[in-house]
């Protein structure tokens, strides 16, 4: 018998609907963070928010992804 190199299931799709919330989410706090940071005039740049919750959610996003139940 040959085994399948292949995932059979792939990815629940609760877990793609989950992730795909959570990136909307993501990209709308991108887009508020500036304006918010502007408008009640925080001295921080926008990349100091921005940059950590992408690198975070890509993190997140390849671990949910790449997990191998064995």
């Amino acid at each position: 018998m040959q085994a399948s190199l292949a995932r059979p299931t792939g990815v629940p799709r609760r877990v793609r609907l989950f992730l795909i919330i959570g990136w909307v989410v993501i990209i709308a706090k991108c887009l508020a963070v500036p304006w918010a940071l502007a408008h009640w005039q925080i001295p921080v740049h926008p990349a100091w928010v921005i940059v950590p919750t992408l690198l975070f959610a890509a993190l997140v996003t390849s671990v949910v992804l790449g997990y191998r139940k064995d």
